[in-house]
C-alpha cells in the first residue's frame, strides 16, 4: 500500500495520491515542534529510494494541526518489486558497520598503546632522588655535567634539584634544566631522548621493578 494520503473527513475521504509504492520499510511517530510554543507528533516513513539506493526519512503527517491531507503509511518493502535491492543493501550495510566497528577497535587499541606508552616515558625521564641525570640548559651549571639527584623540592620558579658529580661536588639546577640518563637511552645536547630497543613500557616496567625490590629490601 505505500504512503496513501487521503483529503476530507474519515467517513467521507478520497485518495489524493500514492507516493513509494513497493519501497516503504517502516513508519514511526515522534515528538514535534510545530511552532515556537506548540508541540505535537508528527509520522515519519522510512523508504527505500531505488535511484539513488539509500534509505531516506521522511515526514508524512504532522498530527492534531488540522492538516487538510492525511498520509496512511503501510510498510510493503518485503513484497514490492526492490525487495531484492533492498535485502543486499541491508548487507553491504552490515559489511560497513563490521568494517567501521573493527576500524574503532583498532583505532581505541592505538591510542590506548599510545597512551601506555607516553605515561611510560614519562615515569621513566621523571626526575627523581638517586637517579643519574645531565644538564642540558641553564646559565650556572656548565652543560653536559652529570651527577646523581640527591635533593629535590618544588618552588615557585620551578622544582629545584641537587646533582653530585663524581667527584662529589653539588651542582643546583631546576629539573627542567636536566635530562635523566639511562641505560640503552641516549641524550643528545638539547636533552632529545632516543626510543630504548625494548619500549619505553617494558623499560619503565624495568626501572619500577628495580625500585619496587631496593624500597622493600632497605623497610624490610
Amino acid at each position: 500500500m505505500a504512503i496513501t494520503y487521503y483529503t476530507g473527513d474519515y467517513s467521507n475521504r478520497t485518495i489524493s495520491s500514492i507516493e513509494h509504492e513497493g519501497c516503504v520499510i517502516k513508519s514511526e511517530t515522534r515528538d514535534f515542534r510545530a511552532m515556537s510554543d506548540v508541540y505535537t507528533t508528527a509520522d515519519y516513513a522510512y523508504v527505500w529510494i531505488p535511484e539513488e539506493e539509500k534509505v531516506k526519512c521522511i515526514r508524512v503527517n504532522i498530527n492534531y494541526m488540522g492538516c487538510d491531507e492525511h498520509g496512511v503509511i503501510c510498510a510493503d518493502i518485503d513484497s514490492g518489486p526492490y525487495a531484492e535491492d533492498y535485502q543486499i543493501f541491508l548487507l553491504i550495510q552490515e559489511d560497513i558497520q563490521r568494517e567501521e566497528e573493527e576500524r574503532q577497535r583498532k583505532e581505541y587499541e592505538r591510542q590506548a598503546i599510545e597512551r601506555r606508552t607516553q605515561e611510560a616515558k614519562e615515569n621513566c625521564l621523571n626526575v627523581v632522588k638517586g637517579i643519574l641525570c645531565k644538564v642540558v640548559k641553564g646559565r650556572k651549571v656548565p652543560k653536559g655535567t652529570e651527577g646523581v639527584v640527591f635533593y629535590i623540592k618544588d618552588t615557585h620558579f620551578g622544582t629545584r634539584v641537587g646533582l653530585k658529580d663524581s667527584d662529589g661536588t653539588a651542582h643546583w639546577t631546576y629539573a627542567r634544566n636536566v635530562a635523566v640518563l639511562l641505560d640503552g637511552v641516549g641524550v643528545d645536547e638539547w636533552g632529545n631522548v632516543t626510543e630504548p630497543v625494548e619500549g619505553w613500557v617494558a623499560k619503565w616496567d624495568a626501572i619500577y621493578t628495580r625500585r619496587k625490590a631496593a624500597y622493600e629490601a632497605k623497610n624490610s
